[in-house]
Formats: C-alpha cells, sequence, structure tokens
C-alpha cells in the first residue's frame, strides 16, 4: 500500500480493513462451498508480496497490519461461515467507511479477490458473480 500521494487516507482502522478483506476473500474463495489450498496459498502470496511491504502500520506488537488479512481468512473459514453472509457483512463494512476508502484500497480489494478467485481452476461463475457484484458497489461509493 504505497504511501505516495496520499494514497493512505487518514482515519482508517487499517487493522479492522484488513480483517474485512481477510472476511471478504473467505467470501469468494468459500462460494463453491469449499476453499482449496490453491486459494489460501494466492491469499497469502498477496499478503506477503502486494499487501504487506507497503503497508506502513503495525499493531502494539509490531506486526505489519496487513498480515490480519490471512489471520481473519483462517479463522473464519475454520468457522466455515456463510460466504454470502460474509459477503454481505462486508459490504455494510465498504459502506460505513466509504469515505475512507479511496481509489487506491479500492484497487486492491479488487486485485486481491481477482487473485484468490483465479487461484483454483479460474474463477468459477459464483466467484464471478459475487466480484461483479462486489465491482458495482465499490464504484457506487
Amino acid at each position: 500500500m504505497e504511501n505516495q500521494n496520499n494514497t493512505i487516507p487518514t482515519g482508517l482502522n487499517y487493522k479492522q480493513f484488513y480483517k474485512e478483506l481477510g472476511h471478504l476473500l473467505y467470501a469468494v474463495s468459500c462460494t463453491d462451498g469449499k476453499v482449496r489450498k490453491q486459494e489460501v496459498e494466492a491469499l497469502r502470496e498477496f499478503v506477503l508480496k502486494e499487501l504487506a511491504p507497503f503497508e506502513p502500520t503495525s499493531d502494539s506488537s509490531g506486526m505489519n497490519q496487513a498480515f490480519y488479512t490471512q489471520f481473519e481468512f483462517d479463522d473464519i473459514a475454520e468457522k466455515q461461515e456463510s460466504a454470502s453472509e460474509v459477503f454481505s457483512q462486508f459490504l455494510n463494512y465498504l459502506k460505513k467507511n466509504a469515505p475512507s476508502i479511496n481509489s487506491h484500497l479500492k484497487t486492491a480489494i479488487i486485485t486481491s479477490v481477482e487473485k484468490v478467485a483465479d487461484a483454483y481452476k479460474k474463477t468459477n461463475k459464483l466467484e464471478r458473480e459475487m466480484i461483479n457484484n462486489l465491482k458495482q458497489e465499490i464504484k457506487a461509493l
């Protein structure tokens, strides 16, 4: 998450943002009823290579906050929550925090869901529908 040209919005709780992103990625990967190993690997690679290197914030223990994406994904996958309910909760989070979700974060959200969805036998119909719905919601912000 590069900090150039004011790309890091102030007032956003990054820990919560990354938790919510983890929930969203779970919802996308679980639309077909099962989280695949390849989807988990794609998530971890995205966090490690594309989120964490550019995230300037850390929690009280010094951990880069981008890793909350992965922790929350793992936690919610263990609970086996409904993908549609988790997705709806993410959309509510987006709407509630719309002023703080700038174009940089919107791009990161879309890129992450597309990478996770494409990790196992490419993006399926249910994942595509969810991603298209997400894109429409983001565009409306």
